[in-house]
């Protein structure tokens, strides 16, 4: 039996990375929580430092337009309408995101989100650890290089493994619609 792609992934030219990256890098950062008001630390299952950017910013908006072209490449077939500020992640030493996903059926919203898309912002040679990895029956482990950028459906389990040692930088944006039926 065959199905869809588990993820579409691609390239970002470099000196957009680069640009990109640079501007986030001047946002203030704080520890990431795991509940909707931002009061919750788990470290045990994340331990990484964010910032969220404006909505609007040009990176989020390219980021929604590769979402789109994914959308349809992989005929996932999702009706997006909207998407999230993008969140800028630095992972240092021990760091790490275990097991999650970012669909959360119960959460009263009158969306869900329907795509994550995940841009690497650094060369991997900077850091050891960190392997993005997707788990869908088998765990398959994204080829990710500095400015790839890859789309999958928000329900999949995914997570960053532990640094060991160096930083490792990312933007993430989730893409929303209507609740699923």
């Amino acid at each position: 039996m065959a199905h869809l792609p588990l993820w579409y992934i691609s390239q970002v030219p470099p000196d957009q990375v680069l640009k990109a990256h640079e501007e986030f890098k001047a946002y203030d950062k704080k520890a990431a929580s795991m509940d909707i008001d931002g009061n919750t630390l788990d470290k045990e299952h994340r331990d990484t430092t964010v910032s969220f950017i404006n909505k609007d910013h040009w990176f989020g908006l390219q980021m929604f337009n590769f979402v789109s072209l994914a959308n349809r490449e992989c005929k996932w077939g999702y009706h997006l309408e909207d998407h999230e500020a993008v969140q800028y992640a630095e992972y240092g030493s021990k760091q790490h995101y275990n097991w999650h996903t970012d669909f959360f059926p119960l959460s009263g919203k009158d969306y869900d989100r329907k795509i994550t898309v995940v841009c690497l912002l650094n060369d991997p040679s900077e850091f050891e650890g960190g392997d993005f990895e997707i788990r869908m029956r088998s765990t398959f482990k994204a080829p990710l290089e500095k400015g790839t950028i890859i789309a999958f459906p928000s329900i999949l389990e995914h997570r960053v493994v532990p640094i060991i040692s160096g930083l490792r930088c990312s933007a993430t944006m989730w893409v929303n619609g209507p609740r699923f039926r």
